[in-house]
């Protein structure tokens, strides 16, 4: 694992946007970052690339069109709680869990008229061997939307990354974000995520935010890695 260096936020140029491929993806992954930027006046912007509606298939309770809608308002009230409004929110609706059957070209068009809203100076976008199929699936159509820089961040490499997962020092630079002044602005953002904490109790195997996942993601460090190959 490369040693991470310091990122100071007030560096950071908007507009900003986080790219989420589910909803509580940038509350896990980059919250107390978001939150430090809105505190500075930072424009951020967010934008959501499945609709969430594969955690809990089983569900009598949450049929899909049901969970769909209970997980849009929960990323908006994330959001909100971090500093980032609805009107700067966009949702495209691709089916979790299937991001990779969708045509590369395809996730890359409709990303860029989302941008179209505010052109980026910056895009936070999970890291590209992050441990989820969704995750992995995001990099290349979101990278080739803009030509804005990208920070990738991590939202499961700590839990369930191998070694291949992690950037090689020629690969990126790592960067750590201290939670800490965040720290109850996270937490907000990822309790608003109650669909994903155990509200839905009529789905055994569905799936659930585990205590000590959400115990280290709000006491940090968030880890942002910048790839080499960009300025």
């Amino acid at each position: 694992m490369l040693t991470p260096v310091p990122l100071n936020a007030s560096r950071l140029q908007g507009p900003v946007w986080v790219v989420a491929p589910h909803p509580d993806d940038e509350a896990l992954g980059c919250g107390a970052l978001l939150a430090a930027l809105t505190a500075q006046q930072t424009e951020v912007w967010a934008l959501l690339l499945t609709d969430g509606g594969f955690s809990h298939p089983g569900s009598q309770a949450y049929p899909r069109e049901r969970l769909v809608a209970a997980r849009l308002a929960e990323w908006r009230r994330g959001l909100d709680l971090l500093g980032v409004p609805e009107e700067r929110t966009r949702a495209l609706g691709f089916p979790d869990g299937q991001l990779a059957e969708v045509p590369v070209a395809t996730v890359t068009q409709a990303v860029q008229q989302a941008f179209q809203a505010a052109p980026p100076a910056l895009v936070l976008l999970p890291w590209q061997r992050d441990p989820h199929p969704d995750h992995r699936a995001a990099w290349a159509p979101v990278r080739a939307a803009s030509p804005a820089p990208v920070l990738g961040y991590s939202v499961w490499l700590t839990e369930r990354g191998a070694g291949p997962d992690w950037p090689s020092a020629a690969e990126a630079q790592a960067l750590s974000f201290d939670t800490a002044p965040y720290a109850a602005h996270k937490a907000a953002a990822i309790a608003a995520h109650a669909t994903q904490l155990g509200t839905i109790t009529d789905d055994p195997g569905g799936f659930t935010l585990a205590p000590e996942m959400v115990v280290r993601a709000v006491a940090g460090p968030e880890l942002y890695f910048h790839p080499a190959s960009q300025p």
